[in-house]
């Protein structure tokens, strides 16, 4: 397929954009304490303009000083804060960019103690995925954060952005308002479509007022709410042209709240263009463009979209994560050196829910444009790696773009490790394109590959490399449980996602860790009966919320049996035994065992090159047992250090 209309340049308003690839809003944590922009955030939003990037928005700026979702998101609700967002502004402008601001407040979507004030709602009614009860605003209060929005935008226009974009879409408290999930208010604010919108096209009509006829308005909207009794299609499209007669300049469209998070940001589990409709039914109600966001990972998905008249902008903003060059490698015809998001949702959203900088597990550059040395190495060291898997392919990443000889060394015949398991299960399919990238590596630096050869000591000592970095990986543990050891009837979570054993009907998988979960989900799509056993209290405990939320809709449409708090006791032919708060209970008529309990680290070779006179660094599982996010980045850490 020939990359047209995403290079075609498009107008909002009298704003000329030169393509149709957007980067919508996305919290980094990465600026000051104050809500203002540092070094590390003019860097990573330059990479994006240098990239070709048509469009980039900010992070979502909060209008008040406590209207963020947390304390450590960006802000513009005081005039200080211009400096810092107009060099932003510049930056990006120098580098070739167009940039918007996304201004919003989260209202009951926020951290109850992140601030010294209560949260704020429509209603008094409590967001589901929170454990505490928002405080009704009053008239005055509404009318007190319109002229909030109308300052925010007033400051936005003086820091030089190209256009401003309301969010009034996530839940976030616009949202709430116009959406009848949230909203039960009575007053001139609730009860009728008329009054929900009263609020959001106040906020619009205060935003123009501020900025003036000619300043380009977006704004963001929820052409679906995912739960029940929130906002759907049919009604969406009412809003979107009352929007539209309001004097909006276009309409984002998206979808989701806390509630159904992993709408708002899909994970691998949800398919590729999943919404694709939903923006296209606000497209054919509106006159004004569209800009449509829901997992376009990939360039020729977003042209697709274009051609069809479905949209008029396409949003890539976690392809922009992986890959800040996407545009200009799509351009320039370099389709097969782009980085691809996998939708993992661990280095981006997994980050920022537990307050740390966003980052990406595609692409170790991410987020980190002023940490990592990237130039060549004046001196090339020789560098072996010990394993195949991500870790020790993310390693050699990092060794060898700076310009070191490396060479991996792996036991079996394969590249990937554990990785070509973790892939297998339904919604994983995208998990493959970063092995692709490293081969891409592999063979751009010259890496040599030795496959079928462990790494030994007697290697090592022959050769002589000035540095080892360890990743060997783990195996399963199995637990000294009787019966476990029956490797007929008991096989592990790699085994059955590999393809490398036969299995019944009947199936327990003991341990309901995101492996055992997305197993017991790839047999029952086998056709299996399935049911996991966990001793926790819960399950999936070690999952970010979105493909979390997608693996327990699995487990419900599959019928998968769950018991948590239950304890394996013992295994037998054909039968499982167990503990249920402390009761015996069996599960007969079982085909199969997959050991889905955890895993130790492998690193003996470690211990064994204490004495050759190189640096020896382990990484990865072989290291300490943790995701394969983690195990990316410690390995790329090592690599880049050497």
């Amino acid at each position: 397929m020939q990359l047209k209309k995403v290079f075609e340049p498009g107008k909002i308003g009298n704003l000329t954009i030169k393509n149709r690839l957007v980067v919508s809003a996305m919290s980094s944590h990465m600026g000051n304490p104050d809500g203002t922009p540092n070094e590390q955030v003019y860097a990573y939003l330059e990479a994006k303009a240098k990239g070709g990037w048509g469009l980039i928005f900010t992070e979502d700026l909060g209008v008040t000083v406590d209207a963020g979702s947390d304390n450590v998101v960006g802000s513009l609700w005081n005039d200080e804060q211009i400096p810092g967002w107009a060099e932003a502004v510049r930056r990006v402008h120098a580098a070739g960019g167009l940039m918007g601001a996304q201004i919003y407040h989260a209202g009951r979507e926020r951290y109850l103690h992140a601030y010294s004030t209560y949260p704020v709602a429509p209603s008094a009614l409590k967001e589901p995925a929170l454990p505490y009860v928002p405080k009704a605003l009053t008239v005055e209060e509404i009318h007190q954060l319109v002229e909030a929005f109308g300052q925010c935008a007033r400051r936005v226009k003086e820091c030089g952005f190209d256009c401003v974009e309301i969010h009034g879409a996530h839940g976030y408290l616009i949202n709430q308002f116009m959406s009848p999930f949230a909203n039960k208010r009575t007053d001139e604010y609730g009860g009728t479509l008329n009054n929900r919108m009263r609020f959001p096209l106040e906020v619009v009509a205060a935003v123009r007022a501020a900025v003036g006829e000619d300043f380009p308005v977006i704004f963001r909207f929820n052409t679906c709410d995912y739960v029940d009794g929130g906002i759907e299609i049919p009604e969406a499209t009412v809003m979107a042209k009352m929007l539209e007669e309001a004097g909006i300049d276009a309409l984002h469209c998206t979808q989701g709240m806390m509630s159904s998070k992993q709408t708002i940001i899909p994970p691998g589990f949800i398919a590729s263009m999943r919404y694709s409709e939903n923006a296209a039914a606000i497209k054919a109600a509106v006159s004004i463009p569209t800009i449509a966001v829901g997992r376009y990972n990939d360039v020729y998905m977003s042209e697709s979209m274009l051609r069809d008249n479905k949209a008029d902008f396409i949003v890539m903003a976690r392809a922009s994560l992986a890959d800040p060059e996407l545009p200009n490698k799509a351009k320039a015809g370099k389709i097969d050196e782009i980085i691809h998001c996998i939708g993992c949702d661990q280095g981006c959203t997994g980050e920022t829910a537990a307050r740390n900088r966003i980052s990406c597990i595609a692409n170790p550059h991410t987020c980190r444009e002023t940490v990592y040395d990237l130039s060549k190495v004046e001196n090339p060291k020789k560098v072996f790696i010990a394993g195949a898997g991500v870790a020790g392919l993310s390693a050699m990443q990092g060794a060898a773009e700076r310009g070191h000889k490396v060479t991996i060394f792996e036991s079996s015949d394969e590249l990937g490790g554990q990785w070509l398991a973790a892939m297998t299960p339904p919604g994983k399919t995208d998990y493959a394109s970063i092995i692709v990238t490293y081969r891409r590596f592999i063979k751009e630096y010259g890496v040599e590959v030795r496959l079928n050869t462990p790494l030994t000591k007697e290697i090592v000592e022959n050769e002589k490399p000035d540095a080892v970095i360890v990743a060997t990986g783990s195996n399963p543990m199995f637990l000294p449980i009787p019966g476990l050891d029956n490797r007929e009837f008991v096989k592990t979570a790699v085994e059955v996602l590999r393809g490398r054993t036969a299995y019944g009907k009947n199936v327990v998988v003991a341990g309901g860790g995101m492996t055992g979960a997305e197993t017991a989900v790839f047999l029952a799509n086998q056709g299996c009966n399935v049911t996991i056993i966990e001793m926790a209290p819960e399950i999936i405990t070690d999952a970010v919320a979105q493909p979390k939320a997608c693996l327990f809709e699995d487990i419900k449409k599959y019928g998968i049996k769950v018991y948590t708090n239950t304890k394996l006791t013992k295994v037998g032919e054909g039968t499982v035994y167990a503990e249920e708060y402390g009761e015996p209970i069996e599960f007969k008529r079982i085909d199969m065992l997959v050991n889905a309990m955890g895993v130790r680290s492998n690193n003996t070779l470690a211990a064994e090159l204490a004495d050759c006179g190189c640096k020896v660094v382990s990484v990865g599982d072989a290291s300490t047992a943790k995701n394969g996010y983690k195990n990316i980045r410690e390995g790329f850490d090592a690599g880049n250090s050497i």
